[in-house]
């Protein structure tokens, strides 16, 4: 089944996927409008300027909503070649290499390499697997890194009543949790480091 986007100037585009996308856990079309929505009410339904990055960005199908509300640019952190592949054969087809790019690497690594890069928007879709020092470790590493900027927002997807959805344990203390939603078995939440947002 072809993995389609539900909003912006691409909407109804199909992306390229493979028959393993449910292995993949693609962000649900639901959920992804919801997050668009969220973003552009948050950032006064302007795009033109947000710099977004998809971390462990899956087929990139958030990465690509973003596009196609005319985000300034998408960077898509993802090591696994199958994934890879399908992020690079999207960008070639939506014609977005200009402002759309791919590290294949770890999360760990790309972000060491990204220090100092500043991101409107950062986006994280952790496998439900990940270790929760592990995960902690890359948060952290985002704002040793200074990736968020001042007014961003950090987007963290989780499968609601797992260790991510029950706990960040600190990691987190220092921001302010926005929103959260719940669709089904996920749960999206809405941090910023700006307290007067």
């Amino acid at each position: 089944m072809g993995l389609k986007l539900v909003s912006g100037k691409f909407r109804g585009k199909t992306l390229a996927t493979t028959d393993n996308a449910r292995e993949l856990r693609p962000t649900q079309s639901l959920i992804r409008e919801a997050i668009i929505n969220t973003c552009l009410s948050y950032f006064d339904f302007n795009f033109s300027e947000i710099k977004v990055l998809d971390i462990f960005a899956g087929t990139g199908a958030v990465g690509f909503e973003f596009m196609s509300n005319s985000a300034k640019s998408v960077l898509f952190i993802e090591r696994d070649p199958k994934c890879t592949k399908l992020i690079k054969a999207n960008i070639q087809n939506l014609q977005l290499n200009a402002s759309a790019k791919i590290f294949p690497l770890t999360a760990e690594a790309a972000i060491k390499k990204l220090s100092k890069n500043n991101f409107e928007i950062i986006f994280l879709d952790p496998p439900y697997s990940l270790p929760p020092k592990k995960f902690q470790k890359i948060v952290e590493n985002i704002f040793e890194g200074k990736l968020l900027s001042e007014h961003g927002l950090l987007i963290i997807e989780s499968g609601s009543g797992n260790w991510l959805d029950q706990s960040f344990d600190g990691c987190l203390s220092h921001l302010e949790l926005v929103k959260k939603k719940e669709y089904g078995d996920s749960s999206i939440f809405f941090y910023t480091s700006d307290t007067e947002k």
